[in-house]
């Protein structure tokens, strides 16, 4: 029986996609630094040390970018919406602890759910700056609720995220829409163990995973 939900930010809640690539594009370029711009929307997803270093940025001036991309995309957070109505999600908080695991520092995911008016939805809020990978944190949180893995699902919008959930033995809920950072071709590719269109969908698929644990 599933007794907690997890969930990516950017792309999945709020619709960050424009601003983070924007941001980093401009950022980058502010430092001498110039890419394709699908060269680095094909990297927008892991935490932003990760896409300096493949990128090939200076060791010295990693730091530096990423406190500046962040204070681009801070000054840029008035701009965000919801990537679909949360309604669901709030009928959902009624029954089951909602918690966010995002690659995104908290300082932005902060100001995103202010700006999104949603201070009240997430239990708790897990920035980039506080694990290691997305699955190890997964694993821990796990025991702190004192859960088997198979008692927690996690949706996100990157093909990425599928992977952690697999690892982490967890169900994995790919979300996909004008908000997603993954293509649909993508995320089939990861095999979720299911796909959603909006939040409406999720109890259903809750449904299906208790109706499944209940006959075994």
């Amino acid at each position: 029986m599933i007794k907690i939900l997890f969930f990516d930010f950017d792309g999945t809640i709020s619709d960050a996609k424009k601003l983070n690539l924007f941001s980093l594009v401009k950022t980058l370029d502010n430092y001498g630094y110039k890419f394709k711009t699908s060269r680095i929307r094909s990297l927008m997803g892991i935490k932003i040390p990760q896409i300096l270093k493949i990128l090939g940025v200076k060791k010295g001036e990693i730091d530096k970018i990423r406190k500046d991309f962040y204070d681009r995309l801070i000054l840029g957070v008035h701009t965000l919406k919801l990537c679909n109505p949360v309604g669901p999600l709030r009928n959902l908080k009624k029954k089951y602890n909602l918690i966010v695991i995002s690659n995104t520092e908290s300082e932005f995911l902060k100001a995103s759910i202010r700006k999104l008016k949603i201070n009240d939805l997430f239990d708790e809020v897990h920035g980039a700056e506080g694990f290691s990978s997305k699955d190890r944190l997964l694993k821990k949180l796990f025991k702190k609720f004192k859960i088997k893995p198979r008692e927690a699902l996690y949706v996100g919008d990157r093909y990425s995220d599928i992977q952690y959930a697999r690892k982490a033995g967890c169900w994995s809920i790919a979300i996909h829409n004008r908000c997603s950072w993954s293509t649909l071709k993508q995320i089939k590719a990861e095999k979720p163990d299911f796909i959603i269109k909006n939040f409406s969908e999720l109890k259903k698929v809750i449904n299906v995973i208790n109706s499944t644990d209940n006959k075994h």
